[in-house]
Parts: structure tokens; sequence; C-alpha cells
């Protein structure tokens, strides 16, 4: 499923390098690496991941993270919030 997703929900720009590898990490992985955290691009493809496999069960609820995503004061609470439903691993997947 690498670069096939897309921030926002729906949009038509698909993802490539790390925002690539994050959007499969947040979707399909489950997983979340602590040494890919620095890179934006990384947390936007995993956050999106997430979200788009939340919202399958639960479109409400993706809805309500994607809003407070947008807000820059809440980005964090959401990170954390979708933390906690994956395995969090330290260091780079192999290749990385």
């Amino acid at each position: 499923m690498v670069g096939s997703g897309s921030f926002g929900g729906g949009g038509e720009e698909s993802f490539t390098g790390r925002a690539a590898i994050g959007y499969d990490h947040g979707y399909d992985g489950e997983i979340f690496y602590l040494g890919l955290a620095i890179d934006p691009h990384y947390v936007d493809g995993w956050v999106e991941g997430c979200l788009e496999r939340i919202g399958e069960d639960y479109p409400e609820e993706e809805l309500l993270f994607r809003d407070l995503f947008e807000d820059e004061t809440q980005r964090e609470v959401v990170i954390e919030s979708l933390k906690a439903d994956c395995e969090v691993r330290t260091g780079r997947p192999a290749g990385l």
C-alpha cells in the first residue's frame, strides 16, 4: 500500500519516501518507530495511515482526530493517543 495514502482524507496527492513508509506503518503495521519520529513526513504519513484504519470502523472518531490534528496545539495529543494503539519501537526499521 506504499504511496497510496493522501493526508486530509481523500486528497489526490500520494505519499512518497518516508511519508509512504509512515503511512504503511500506521495503516497496516500499527507500528511507530521512535527513530523516525523527528521526520515530519514520516509522522504525517503515519497519522494518516492510522486515521484511515480507524475510519474504516469508526468514521466519526476519524473525523474528530483529523479536526484535532489540524489544530497545532493538539497535534501532540493526537500523536500520543494514536501511539497508545500501536506498537512503539525504538530505532528505525532495517534498511532506513
